[in-house]
C-alpha cells in the first residue's frame, strides 16, 4: 500500500506547472537512516532492464547520485555511476542504451531492494502517475481561483503576482530530511518591491520544512516594484502560499 506519500512542492497562486530537471520524490525507507530520493522522470525500461536515479545524503552530510541499472531477467541490481549532486547541473538521463554496470543480487533487507522492487511494480509506478497527474490538475483549478481572488482583491495584480510566485518558486530549495507536512506562508509586499512582513501562517510539523517556505520567500527580494497600471492607492499585497511537502512509502508489506 503506497501511503500519502510524493514529495511534490506546490504553491497555490500557480497558473502553469513549471519545467524542472527533475521529479524528485522523498521516500520513506524503514531499513536505512539515509535521507532518500527518486527521481520519477528518470524512471525507463526496455525488454531487459530499468533504469532510475536515486540521491541521498552521504557521509559530511554530501549529496551523492546514484545511476542504476536493474537485469530483470537475472535480478540483478548495477550502479552505473555515482556522483556527488549538483541541483543546478543535475538532468534527468535521456538515453540508457548500451549503459555498463557491475551487477550483483542484492539482499532482502538492503533498502536498494525495497526502492527496487517499488520502481520494478508496473502498477505501483502508474498509481503514482496517476496521483501525481491528478494532484497537479486540482492544483490547476485551485490556482485558477485563488489568482481570480487575489484579482479581485487587487485589481491588475495577476500578471505580477503570478511572476512574484514563480520566482519563489525558483528560489526554494527542498530540505534533504522532509518529512512532509504542509507549511503556509503570508507574506506582504509594498510598491517598491520590499518584504514588509513573512510569517508561517501554518507549520508543516517540520522545522526544517518551515525553514525552507520562510527563505524561499525572503530570499527573493528585493521583488519588482509594482507596474504602472496597478491602483496608485494600492500600498501593499497579502499573499498567502502553500508550500506542500509528502514522502512516498516505499516499504515492503
Amino acid at each position: 500500500m503506497i501511503k500519502k506519500a510524493v514529495l511534490i512542492f506546490i504553491i497555490l497562486l500557480s497558473l502553469n506547472s513549471a519545467v524542472f530537471a527533475a521529479d524528485w520524490i522523498r521516500l520513506n525507507i524503514t531499513n536505512t537512516s539515509k535521507y532518500i530520493y527518486l527521481d520519477h522522470d528518470s524512471i525507463s525500461k526496455n525488454e531487459n532492464s530499468l533504469f532510475y536515479v536515486i540521491r541521498y545524503q552521504g557521509r559530511n552530510d554530501t549529496e551523492k547520485v546514484v545511476y542504476i541499472k536493474y537485469d530483470i531477467n537475472e535480478d540483478k541490481i548495477g550502479i552505473i555511476k555515482s556522483k556527488d549532486y549538483n541541483k543546478d547541473q543535475y538532468m534527468s538521463p535521456q538515453i540508457w542504451e548500451n549503459t555498463f554496470a557491475f551487477m550483483k543480487k542484492v539482499s532482502e533487507d538492503s533498502f536498494l531492494n525495497n526502492i527496487n522492487t517499488f520502481v520494478k511494480d508496473d502498477e505501483m509506478v502508474q498509481k503514482l502517475t496517476a496521483t501525481r497527474q491528478l494532484r497537479k490538475q486540482n492544483a490547476i483549478s485551485n490556482n485558477k481561483e485563488l489568482i481570480k481572488k487575489y484579482s479581485e482583491k487587487y485589481p491588475g495584480t495577476k500578471d505580477y503576482i503570478t511572476a512574484v510566485e514563480q520566482k519563489i518558486r525558483g528560489n526554494w530549495k527542498l530540505p534533504v530530511t522532509n518529512n512532509g507536512g504542509v507549511a503556509k506562508v503570508q507574506f506582504k509586499i509594498n510598491r517598491e518591491g520590499k518584504l514588509v512582513s513573512c510569517e508561517i501562517k501554518q507549520s508543516s510539523g517540520d522545522k526544517l520544512n518551515d525553514e525552507s517556505a520562510l527563505n524561499a520567500v525572503k530570499s527573493t527580494e528585493p521583488f519588482d516594484k509594482f507596474p504602472e497600471n496597478i491602483d496608485k492607492n494600492l500600498k501593499d499585497i497579502n499573499i498567502l502560499m502553500t508550500f506542500d511537502y509528502y514522502v512516498l512509502d516505499v516499504n515492503k508489506k
